[in-house]
């Protein structure tokens, strides 16, 4: 390995060298989970007309201002109806939730506080009425033209229905990338075959494909290649510029069948940086290029360490998000006494981070109820503030 460099320095190797995603047009029912690469505006004003917020009548307020508690019903205005006049100032027309207010009437009065009898709305003593009242007027939300969905914005139910309400059909999106995952190892095999006493099944590859394609982040290839340096280099040979990043697992420490680091570098030259000062994960490798090569340690809690810490906030940084961790306290003291800052499992309970130093970093069990890692450089106290990195 090179000598060792800080989390901080890798963390700006690996930013420095990162290129932007480009963009793609889906269809509106595809882009739950998408992250916006061009602003939607307001076609009309929202709302687009003088809209009712209640069941009721609609009648002129100088009326009631003038005394007038019962008004004869000249007629319903319905929602889905073009705009209808109020015959005269002491008439009201019915009106229902959503309708365009009629013309000559600025002022709504609830249902509920009304008896109607014989086709006359008698105003209970109990109303009240203002001047524009239960009325949503005209434009009040957003002016036409304004922005009202951002770029950068990763759209979810809320704001699909706001782009539908619009008229934004098809969507400008950042492209999901394809990222190979190639995973090595002699003594791995699928998860559906019974391994031998020697063996034990391959975990990485849906660890990784689950955390990536929930956040929709990229998709996903897998293969998996034995201990030799001529099938891991025909592996990446095929691969770099095809795909727009490349996750290696294992092979990248210093045994003797770890073919990871002399073969990137016959292939694209010198890493970026090969170790960092950290634990889990300090054999983690990066390489810059026409694809980026992040190779990780082996290890269960190193693959899960690194991914959540390096390699989600590069994948956020190539769609252009603009992301930082969220910063949380220590729910309880926690011990840390390694040479190394920590990238320890964690999970989140009332806004506090719950902390778990692993026993050692092939311990998968203990990441069971983990949601991501918490960085921590030292022994500390409860209610230390921590960076927390979701997975």
């Amino acid at each position: 390995m090179q000598p060792l460099i800080s989390i901080q320095q890798a963390e700006d190797a690996i930013s420095q060298h990162l290129y932007r995603l480009d963009h793609e047009s889906i269809v509106i029912d595809q882009a739950c989970g998408r992250f916006l690469a061009a602003e939607i505006c307001a076609d009309r004003p929202i709302p687009p007309y003088d809209r009712a917020m209640m069941d009721g009548i609609a009648i002129s307020y100088q009326a009631y201002a003038e005394g007038t508690r019962n008004f004869p019903i000249a007629g319903i205005q319905a929602a889905g109806q073009p705009a209808t006049a109020l015959p005269n100032t002491n008439q009201c027309l019915e009106i229902m939730t959503g309708a365009v207010t009629p013309l000559g009437a600025d002022c709504v009065i609830k249902i509920e506080d009304l008896h109607i009898e014989k086709e006359i709305a008698h105003l209970l003593p109990s109303a009240s009425a203002s001047l524009g009242q239960h009325i949503h007027p005209m434009g009040s939300d957003q002016k036409q033209g304004n922005t009202i969905i951002p770029a950068q914005t990763t759209l979810g139910p809320a704001e699909i229905a706001i782009a539908a309400s619009v008229g934004q059909t098809q969507l400008s999106v950042v492209r999901i990338p394809k990222i190979l995952l190639i995973t090595t190892g002699d003594e791995v095999i699928p998860p559906q075959e019974t391994p031998l006493q020697h063996q034990i099944r391959r975990s990485h590859a849906s660890a990784i494909s689950s955390s990536i394609s929930s956040h929709q982040l990229g998709r996903i290839d897998n293969v998996h290649v034995p201990d030799t340096s001529e099938a891991l280099a025909k592996s990446l040979k095929s691969a770099i510029g095809e795909y727009d990043i490349i996750l290696l697992t294992g092979g990248i420490s210093m045994g003797k069948y770890d073919y990871v680091e002399p073969v990137m570098n016959s292939l694209v030259g010198k890493a970026a940086f090969h170790g960092i000062a950290q634990r889990p994960g300090k054999p983690f490798a990066f390489w810059p290029g026409e694809t980026p090569v992040f190779a990780l340690p082996g290890n269960p809690a190193s693959v899960m360490a690194c991914l959540a810490r390096y390699v989600l906030p590069a994948l956020r940084q190539m769609r252009g998000e603009t992301w930082q961790p969220n910063l949380y306290s220590l729910a309880s003291d926690v011990t840390w006494n390694a040479p190394f800052p920590g990238l320890l499992a964690s999970r989140l309970s009332n806004s506090e981070v719950h902390a778990k130093p692993p026993r050692n970093s092939g311990d998968y069990t203990a990441l069971a109820g983990s949601q991501g890692i918490c960085e921590l450089s030292s022994t500390a106290p409860a209610t230390t503030l921590v960076s927390f990195y979701p997975w």
